[in-house]
């Protein structure tokens, strides 16, 4: 039997962005309770280049867990604007 897994790791890009850091969080969950905050965050950054051309692409943290990278405006989950969302321009 397969099982279809879904990525927590997915991180929604802008459409001209060409570099991306973000935090794998199977790290963070893994590092809860074991170790400091900021030793969990060092830990779980991801960083990394994206061709302008792909919309969809992967990447590993130093644990080896896969993190999706797409880009679009924003999340399907966020069609509508909501004041309390984080905006980086």
């Amino acid at each position: 039997m397969t099982h279809e897994r879904t990525s927590r790791n997915t991180v929604w890009l802008a459409p001209s962005a060409t570099t991306f850091s973000c935090l794998c969080e199977e790290c963070l969950d893994a590092a809860r309770g074991a170790a400091s905050f900021l030793d969990a965050v060092r830990v779980a950054v991801v960083r990394g280049d994206l061709a302008l051309d792909a919309d969809v692409a992967f990447a590993r943290c130093a644990e080896g867990h896969e993190v999706v990278l797409r880009r679009g405006s924003r999340p399907p989950s966020l069609t509508r604007r909501d004041a309390r969302q984080l905006q980086i321009g």
